[in-house]
């Protein structure tokens, strides 16, 4: 039986495959050159295995969002609370998953070897996760070891367990919290103020992080206590006694300690110098010990590197996981100060009997026995931080890290250092010292002395902590004391002092911000963003950026710079691990606080600019427009999703492309190559790419409301008019646009205001969708008695859907030219307003996207919009020769064409006279009764270049319209050309010959030789029987298909 092994870190794997290979271990490579595979036969539960180690490095797999929400333009950051986010692997950690995938395939059985707390179990998941998806019959165990020692690997591999779902969870929870808040805030802060002070934070990167300001908050209150502190004199009086010939003396300290009153403390110095005998009141003696310190848990060890060593907690923890990797330590991330009763001391002092700078100290500990002292913290993981082996061969900062754990756990490990505290009260100021009995009767001064008699287990932990001696002349009980010197000295109050690093992880730790694996973490973060920077190497003083941000929030009222959001996100993440919340729940109030939150900073971001500028003395510039402002409050809504997409089951929400600069007045004043199209598209992209574009001529659209609610207020709409829910994928919403001013909508709505709305359901309104070509995807439906079989299965897609070239609109100015269109176009002028009167020029209309069809580049493609020029690159015969594809770089349609075969033979998109208005043939209609559309072949055919008419209403396919078809220069023949009774064809949408963008193979094929419309004749003629025989290629007659001049004869 094979068995894969996963560690967390590869020097992990390393030594664990050391202790369980036995000196059998094999090396070789992975796909990954940092993460390399051990091999070895190892018997597991009495069986024959052949075990395989390796590792990932950290988190393998990370939430991120939907590509379409990645662009910090793509969206209101608002949004991001709710957008639909996905766990992937990075491209850095590729090759670690094809190791994994690789390796699982030729195992039974998976042993996680992780870091044995939140975030190990975690990662744990991720690989089972990652191995599942290869083989989900795979059984899984989890190791649970503290250090990587024999005895330890040896007990994990023999007590194997299972993952903790629970604590993975809290993970998960907390990673998602951090990304979308983090996300939001910061990428609201960041493009605000980078606009508001271009000249100081042009390039700076302003984040936020739910840990990131709590801390930066500590850091500045302590910066303003110092700066608001005012110093202020005090007044003190002190005796001295002098002893044995002045050779000793002891300094009496008065029990008022210091007034602020110069003339009162002076009075009473006046009194003493007046009455200078006194009498010793008090002589007490007793033990004084101090005590060792308690075992050494993350934070104290973070505490101490920096205060005793100077060294910073993030280099701190990057040192103790080395050591830990390399089995010098155990596991440095512990919550616990208390050894747990099952772990033998006494083989870890032995150890350190080689190194000779406690040997000593090692030898006598083990003489007089262990007596460790013990906290009341456990996490219940992992014991407190402590050495596993000598530490000789370490050199650096690692020795000293080393070297401080080591004298430590020692220290813990002996007895306080005892010694005996002699305390002397006198009484000055007395009239008659010889009868003074009461406190009254004078003022009291007392010294202290100290003197030391075992320093146990300060001999091994001297370079960290002393304890002075401080010499007590002899004093007897009733003895009356003449004072040397009676003195008022003057001293002045002075600032506490900055925070330094160990001070903020203390604070930190008090109020629960973060982990004591993460807060070296947030400190660094901090520091790299320059919200705070060093002073003096060691204290921590706030940026101008840093108070800014502060104060502005602080004037808003917010507890964003303040530890209880955090903190109490931290009790909800420590439920989710004990089971008493779930995440879902955790999730929904955390979301909702911290979105109310940054909705408030919306609003108050007022606030945060004058802060800012304050500190940073730079005016606001470019200031952005409230968003009280109707306009720019379409833009502040959250994320909203329209529809599940038919596709792939992802949410569909509106989007905008281009520049989201505010629209005013409904009246755009950008060129149309800049100005932003809105769209409804799956969140899926670019794995799916379901969108429904609408027309240019949108300014603003917005999700309302779900379908079957209650329209609010006076605007226009068009209910749903789905029954059953089919058209609208059964979860349909209504959605708001507005237009350009004066566009004229086939019901009669008019855009006479830009703050109208117009709302509708996209799928119900047929109407709407005909009359501005947007076209939505098919969905194979499902007979009712299948539905409850095939729930929650994906929908299939019967096609894509095609982005529109941009459509003319009928506005308030261009109604009256209505009168010069053609009879059959003039009666459609109601249904179809968007449609140009004859007199606009070609120009008016332009490709996809808005941009024209470029004069130098007269090739489409089959979108309708410019195509793009590129150079094949690859080697071999064609490289160096250039070729036209779609112009959308999604590649919609597929349209390819060599560059030198081109001239004369590009799709023709574009408007001219010829055409009569617009694509659409005056003289020529369909069977549908409506103007047909001319078209080029522009596939490499006897017949490209040459122009044809067809329905409209005609897509890619042959599945919709009358299947009308005619060659542009053949006279009509039958009664192709004879408009039917009816006044308007079957509602799928009057198209361009955008359509094409669905099909490789647009144009139909029966002009290139393909299969025809065999029902064309039906429908032109209304019959079935007569009529002159045709071609079946080319529908013309007088020949067949045998002798049809549209295909190559050979």
């Amino acid at each position: 039986m094979r068995v894969l092994n996963v560690a967390e870190k590869n020097e992990a794997a390393k030594n664990i495959a050391a202790i369980l290979g036995r000196g059998r271990t094999t090396r070789r490579e992975g796909f990954s050159k940092f993460n390399k595979i051990y091999e070895f036969p190892m018997t597991l539960n009495g069986a024959s295995c052949f075990f395989v180690m390796t590792s990932v490095s950290g988190h393998l797999l990370n939430y991120e969002f939907s590509q379409c929400f990645r662009s910090w333009e793509s969206c209101n950051p608002l949004a991001l609370f709710d957008a639909p986010i996905e766990k992937k692997c990075t491209a850095e950690y590729e090759p670690i998953r094809r190791t994994l995938e690789r390796e699982i395939k030729n195992c039974s059985h998976l042993i996680i070897w992780t870091d044995c707390d939140r975030e190990g179990e975690n990662i744990g998941t991720e690989v089972v996760e990652v191995c599942q998806r290869v083989k989900s019959s795979i059984r899984v165990s989890r190791a649970r070891f503290s250090e990587i020692t024999p005895v330890a690997i040896t007990r994990a591999i023999n007590n194997l367990t299972t993952l903790d779902e629970h604590v993975s969870q809290a993970v998960d929870a907390r990673q998602e919290l951090d990304l979308r808040i983090g996300a939001a805030f910061t990428r609201f802060q960041t493009l605000r103020l980078k606009r508001v002070f271009p000249r100081a934070l042009a390039d700076q990167l302003i984040s936020y992080g739910s840990c990131q300001f709590p801390t930066l908050g500590f850091v500045v209150e302590r910066f303003r206590e110092v700066e608001s502190f005012i110093p202020e004199p005090f007044w003190k009086i002190t005796a001295e006694v002098m002893r044995e010939g002045g050779d000793s003396r002891a300094t009496f300290q008065w029990k008022r300690g210091r007034l602020f009153d110069q003339a009162c403390c002076a009075a009473y110095h006046e009194h003493l110098l007046e009455n200078p005998i006194g009498k010793i009141i008090h002589v007490e003696r007793k033990p004084r010990s101090k005590w060792r310190p308690l075992p050494m848990d993350t934070v104290e060890m973070e505490k101490l590197a920096s205060r005793k060593l100077r060294i910073g907690a993030k280099e701190t923890m990057q040192l103790a996981e080395t050591l830990y990797t390399k089995g010098y330590v155990s596991y440095p991330r512990t919550e616990t100060n208390s050894f747990p009763k099952e772990l033998d001391l006494k083989p870890l002092v032995e150890a350190q009997i080689q190194d000779s700078r406690w040997s000593d100290f090692a030898h006598k500990l083990l003489a007089v026995g262990l007596k460790p002292r013990n906290g009341r913290k456990s996490d219940q993981a992992h014991p407190p931080i402590h050495p596993l082996k000598a530490g000789t061969n370490l050199q650096g900062n690692e020795a000293r890290l080393y070297e401080l754990i080591t004298r430590h756990f020692l220290a813990c490990l002996s007895d306080d250092a005892k010694g005996a505290e002699t305390t002397v009260r006198l009484m000055l100021g007395s009239a008659d010292p010889t009868a003074a009995s009461s406190l009254d009767a004078g003022e009291v001064f007392e010294a202290r002395g100290l003197v030391i008699h075992s320093r146990n287990y300060l001999e091994v932990y001297h370079p960290y902590e002393s304890w002075s001696e401080r010499y007590m002349p002899a004093f007897k009980l009733g003895e009356l004391v003449t004072p040397d010197k009676i003195e008022m000295i003057e001293g002045t109050t002075t600032a506490p002092s900055l925070l330094t690093e160990a001070d903020l992880i203390a604070l930190m730790d008090k109020y629960g911000i973060g982990t004591d694996a993460t807060h070296a973490e947030h400190i660094e973060t901090i520091k790299k963003r320059m919200y705070v920077a060093l002073q003096d190497t060691k204290f921590l003083a706030p940026s101008q950026l840093g108070m800014g941000l502060v104060e502005g929030y602080d004037s808003m009222d917010l507890a964003v710079s303040k530890p209880y959001l955090r903190a109490d996100l931290e009790v909800d993440l420590k439920a989710i691990c004990e089971g008493r919340k779930t995440k879902e729940e955790v999730l929904q109030t955390q979301l909702a606080r911290y979105k109310s939150a940054y909705e408030m900073v919306v609003r108050e971001a007022r606030k945060l600019d004058m802060a800012i500028s304050k500190h940073l003395a730079q005016e606001a510039e470019n200031i952005p427009e409230s968003t009280n402002n109707p306009t720019e409050s379409r833009r502040t809504e959250a994320y909203r999703k329209l529809c599940s997409c038919p596709s792939c089951g992802k949410d569909v929400v509106v989007r905008q492309k281009g520049p989201q600069d505010p629209i005013d007045s409904g009246v755009s004043t950008q060129s149309s190559a800049n100005r932003p199209r809105w769209f409804f598209s799956c969140t899926g992209f670019p794995d799916c790419k379901f969108a429904i574009w609408l027309p240019d001529g949108v300014t603003a659209a917005r999700v309302v409301m779900a379908i079957g609610q209650a329209v609010t207020g006076t605007l226009p709409s068009v209910p749903c008019k789905s029954v059953d829910g089919t058209s609208c994928f059964g979860r349909g919403k209504l959605v708001g646009l507005k237009f350009r001013l004066g566009t004229v909508l086939p019901c009669g709505y008019v855009q006479e205001d830009p703050d109208m709305e117009y709302v509708t359901c996209l799928f119900c309104d047929e109407e709407f969708r005909m009359a501005f070509g947007i076209r939505i995807a098919s969905v194979t439906t499902t007979p009712p008695a299948l539905c409850s079989t095939l729930a929650g299965q994906q929908q299939l897609v019967s096609s894509v859907i095609p982005r529109q070239p941009n459509r003319g609109f009928l506005t308030a100015a261009s109604s009256a030219q209505h009168s010069s269109l053609p009879p059959a176009l003039s009666s459609l002028r109601h249904s179809f307003a968007f449609l140009p009167s004859s007199s606009f020029n070609a120009n008016d209309f332009q490709g996809n996207d808005g941009h024209g069809v470029d004069e130098s580049n007269p090739v489409v493609c089959s979108c309708g919009i410019p195509a793009r020029l590129l150079t094949v690159r690859k080697a071999g015969p064609n490289q160096g020769k250039k070729f036209y594809k779609c112009g959308d770089i999604s590649n919609v349609c597929n349209f390819f064409l060599w560059q030198d075969s081109s001239a004369g033979s590009a799709p023709n998109h574009s408007l001219n006279g010829d055409s009569g208005v617009g694509l659409y043939n005056e003289n020529v209609m369909c069977s549908c009764g409506l103007p047909a559309v001319r078209r080029t072949v522009n596939q490499a055919t006897a017949n490209r270049g040459r122009q044809f008419l067809v329905c409209p209403n005609s897509a890619p396919g042959g599945g919709s319209g009358c299947h009308f078809f005619q060659w542009a220069d053949t006279a009509p023949t039958g009664d192709a050309d004879r408009p039917s009774s009816c006044s308007r064809g079957p509602r799928t949408g009057i198209s361009t010959p955008s359509f094409a963008d669905q099909d490789e193979s647009w144009p139909p094929t029966t002009p290139l030789g393909g299969a025809g419309f065999r029902s064309r004749r039906n429908h032109s003629t209304g019959g079935s029987g007569g009529g002159v025989r045709k071609c079946s290629i080319c529908h013309l007659p007088g020949h067949t298909r045998n002798r049809c001049p549209s295909v190559p004869q050979e």
